[in-house]
């Protein structure tokens, strides 16, 4: 049976517990008035960067060029037209 490294004994030795310091190890400090530090930029319309996303997307999988990806995004992604009839109901013969 191989050997364990650590002391197999229940009751931990004065020496092998670890001791705590007065002092944290980390500080924090206040930001400065004049140097902020902005870690996430956020864009200014994350829709279009979806538009953008899903075009590169179609281009790189369906092998489209850039601008084709993007007309066919364009289509896709186009606000539907509201009606007043739903789809069941213009379907439904009567």
């Amino acid at each position: 049976m191989p050997s364990l490294p650590f002391n197999s004994s229940a009751t931990p030795s004065p020496q092998s517990s670890p001791t705590l310091s007065a002092t944290p190890s980390i500080v924090l400090h206040p930001e400065s008035a004049g140097a902020s530090l902005k870690l996430h930029k956020q864009k200014a319309d994350p829709a279009e960067a979806y538009r953008v996303r899903y075009a590169q997307y179609l281009a790189a999988t369906f092998g489209f060029s850039i601008q084709a990806a993007m007309a066919e995004a364009d289509s896709q992604l186009a606000p539907r037209r509201s009606s007043s009839l739903s789809e069941a109901e213009s379907l439904r013969e009567i």
